[in-house]
């Protein structure tokens, strides 16, 4: 027969096993699940300072799951918006340490410190189309990009391509027809073009365009130049109802990965997904050129805004204004064998006037 003090025993040492078993099971399963690496599935980020439902992401998406399918699934990316995953200005270095694998990227954050990239901003693409400005990275920018970042120790870095080719454009507060109009203003611009605006008269503001709105909001800028469809999808276009074609440059961005990474990744996934990366960026510059025209003809009925464009006397006016940051940069060319070999292959496609 069993006593009281027995069956307390017994009791308690039930409730001790179910209270030490449960966890300990959870624990074991935890350790014994296989992680999505161990199923054979390699999980790689990608960053972009873009918020959730911007166009550059939706777009990226869209490619980056054709990767996905191809690979069966053996390869997933993750999604990263809103400089969530490496912060704006320093995801060229994030991809680089492996903390993102892809990233889409505006290269002159970086001109300070590679001066090539200044490249994007200079008035050296004279043929006035985004075929002749491709067609140069495809020759070869692309690859000196890569070396540039290089040198400057970011030496897992590789360039894909470029993912977005838009013409830069000028929004302002007031109208501006010529590069005198642009005097007193307070211009968000980056690279040797905030030399050019400078050198007009204006005061030229650098800042990421994460920071551009409130900087309208509070009167620290009274112009932005960007893609038109930048300008639009980010509500710039609110404060600024006029914008003027400048046609001088474009703005570029880059697809840009870590080829470490790509190295140690399944050897039938490796060209799939090298490749892809190129795909990317033909895909999102694709789906941006579409986007951009339908922005300009939705942006007046929207926001009210009013397009200049400059006439044949009034463009070269600008043309004009922006010769000293050209040949500043291109005496630059001296010292710096990239900026040299760069230039080569822009004026393979863009005839030196």
């Amino acid at each position: 027969m069993v006593n009281r003090y027995d069956q307390g025993v017994r009791s308690g040492m039930r409730r001790m096993a179910i209270t030490v078993g449960l966890p300990l099971m959870t624990a074991l399963l935890g350790i014994l699940a296989p992680s999505a690496e161990a199923q054979g599935q390699t999980v790689l980020k990608a960053a972009f300072y873009q918020p959730a439902g911007h166009p550059i992401v939706e777009l990226a998406k869209e490619s980056l799951a054709k990767i996905e399918k191809a690979t069966d699934g053996r390869v997933k990316f993750a999604i990263y918006p809103s400089s969530t995953l490496v912060p704006t200005a320093e995801m060229a270095s994030g991809v680089d340490d492996g903390t993102a694998f892809m990233a889409i990227w505006y290269m002159p954050y970086m001109s300070k410190t590679i001066p090539l990239f200044d490249i994007e901003t200079i008035p050296v693409w004279t043929a006035g189309t985004c075929k002749a400005i491709i067609d140069a990275y495809d020759a070869g920018l692309n690859d000196v990009y890569t070396e540039a970042l290089k040198r400057q120790g970011l030496v897992n870095v590789k360039v894909a391509g470029v993912s977005e080719c838009l013409p830069r454009v000028l929004a302002a507060r007031k109208e501006v027809r010529v590069p005198a109009d642009a005097k007193g203003l307070k211009v968000r611009s980056v690279g040797a073009e905030a030399e050019m605006f400078k050198f007009i008269g204006a005061s030229p503001v650098n800042m990421t365009m994460d920071q551009a709105y409130e900087a309208l909001s509070r009167g620290i800028v009274d112009g932005i130049t960007n893609g038109f469809m930048m300008l639009y999808e980010r509500s710039h276009l609110e404060p600024l109802k006029h914008v003027t074609n400048m046609n001088l440059t474009s703005v570029l961005m880059h697809v840009i990965y870590n080829s470490a990474t790509l190295a140690k990744l399944d050897p039938r996934d490796r060209p799939t997904v090298e490749k892809g990366m190129k795909e990317v960026a033909e895909h999102v510059r694709a789906g941006l050129d579409r986007r951009n025209a339908e922005t300009i003809t939705s942006s007046g009925s929207k926001f009210g805004t009013r397009i200049y464009q400059p006439t044949e006397a009034e463009r070269k006016q600008w043309v004009e204004a922006a010769q000293a940051s050209r040949k500043t940069f291109e005496a630059r060319a001296a010292n710096d064998p990239l900026i040299k070999k760069g230039l080569g292959y822009v004026y393979q496609f863009n005839p030196r006037d």
